[in-house]
C-alpha cells in the first residue's frame, strides 16, 4: 500500500511539475521573436540636368567669380564675367552660391526639369547682427532683408537683366 501512495504521489508531483513548466513558458516574455526580412523599396535613380542662372549683385552688376555648389554631388562651378553658371542638379539637391563681400545664398531644386535659376546676392543685416541682439532685432532685420530682395528681383525683372 505504500508503494501504491509513493507511485500515486509521484505521478502527482509529476503532473504538477509540467503545470507548473507549462505556467513558465506562458508567462515569459518573448525577447527574440523572428521577422521576415524588410523588403527595401526600389529607389529611383536622381536623374540630372543642367540648369543654368545668372548672378547679380546688390546694384543689378554681374557678379563673376561666385562659387557655385551642388551640396549633394560638392560639383562645383564658378560663374564668368557675365554672371552666368550651368551646373547639374537633381530633383531635391541644394545648391549654394558663395563669394566674398556678399551673404551665402543656398536654394533647393524643386522640378527635375532643366531651368534657369537666377539669383541676386546681397549682404544681409540678419547674418550681421551683433552677439546677444534680440528676436525683434533678428526679425526686423530679416524682414528688410526680404523687402530688399525683392525690390531688386522686380527691378532686374523690368531692366531686364534676366535675358541672356
Amino acid at each position: 500500500m505504500l508503494k501504491k501512495i509513493s507511485l500515486l504521489s509521484f505521478f502527482f508531483l509529476l503532473i504538477l511539475a509540467k503545470q507548473g513548466f507549462a505556467q513558465e513558458i506562458i508567462d515569459t516574455p518573448i525577447t527574440n521573436l523572428i521577422l521576415p526580412p524588410k523588403i527595401p523599396k526600389p529607389v529611383k535613380p536622381k536623374v540630372y540636368v543642367m540648369i543654368t542662372g545668372r548672378v547679380l549683385g546688390v546694384n543689378l552688376e554681374n557678379v563673376q567669380g561666385v562659387i557655385v555648389t551642388n551640396i549633394c554631388t560638392d560639383e562645383k562651378v564658378s560663374t564668368d564675367n557675365h554672371g552666368i553658371y550651368h551646373i547639374n542638379v537633381a530633383k531635391g539637391d541644394s545648391v549654394g552660391f558663395a563669394v566674398a563681400k556678399y551673404s551665402s545664398v543656398l536654394k533647393g531644386i524643386k522640378s527635375d526639369k532643366a531651368e534657369t535659376l537666377n539669383v541676386i546676392m546681397i549682404k544681409r543685416k540678419a547674418d550681421n547682427l551683433p552677439p546677444g541682439h534680440s528676436r525683434d532685432d533678428y526679425n526686423k532685420a530679416k524682414t528688410e532683408d526680404d523687402d530688399l530682395y525683392r525690390i531688386l528681383e522686380k527691378d532686374a525683372k523690368v531692366e531686364g537683366k534676366w535675358n541672356y
